[in-house]
């Protein structure tokens, strides 16, 4: 089995609507407790979090330590909260699932993203979709408002990653950081295999190099 201890450093976003969740999420993460009188954010909080020993697949084992930003979801800060895209490798888009408004808007920060990003699917940028309140619904179906077939549905549309249902006030800090912890591992796998992609291309660039130096030695060296 190969293991590097040496951590691997991503940088993540929260991002969404105000009052998705995403503040009760970050703090859950850090292993607070839940409050019901969360404060919305202002402008950016950051945190650190490490993931040690993580398994990737049987045969590797790695450290990640990942640099979390929460971010403000009102309208006011969108420019500030869009400075934060560059040099993230994951964005993690929460919504309510009582909340529809929240999920329609989904539609508008993919749209934000790719302004900012306009080749964020080619460049090691990954975006989990990730569905907050599950409790509020457990306690009522009534007020669910999303269905879980929808959140899946849009990621297949958009080509994201669904990272599930979850609840910042029934969810404990190590069932969220399981959550984090598959969402680092597509990240991973994504940047991996986009290096093997750019190994093989910088290989076909010299191949090609060599062989037109090759025509050209052969060219000059033949006698007239």
């Amino acid at each position: 089995m190969v293991q590097n201890w040496r951590p691997i450093e991503y940088k993540f976003i929260l991002l969404g609507d105000s009052s998705v969740g995403k503040s009760s999420i970050f703090k859950r993460l850090l292993g607070n407790s839940f409050s019901k009188n969360q404060i919305s954010t202002l402008g950016t909080e950051k945190a650190i979090l490490n993931f040690d020993d993580l398994e990737i697949d049987k045969n590797t084992r790695q450290n990640f330590k990942i640099v979390l930003f929460d971010t403000a979801g009102q309208e006011r800060y969108r420019a500030i909260t869009k400075s934060y895209f560059k040099d993230s490798k994951g964005i993690i888009l929460i919504y309510s699932i009582d909340d529809e408004t929240s999920f329609k808007h989904i539609e508008t920060w993919l749209d934000s993203i790719k302004e900012s990003l306009s080749d964020w699917k080619r460049s090691g940028y990954i975006i989990m979709l990730l569905g907050n309140k599950l409790d509020i619904a457990e306690e009522d179906p009534e007020t669910r408002m999303i269905m879980t077939e929808e959140g899946e549905n849009i990621c297949s549309e958009k080509g994201i990653y669904w990272g599930g249902e979850c609840s910042a006030k029934t969810f404990d800090e190590s069932q969220l950081k399981e959550i984090l912890a598959k969402f680092i591992k597509q990240v991973y796998n994504k940047l991996g295999e986009e290096k093997k992609d750019n190994e093989k291309k910088n290989q076909q660039i010299v191949l090609i190099s060599n062989k037109l130096n090759d025509k050209k030695r052969v060219k000059c060296c033949t006698p007239k």
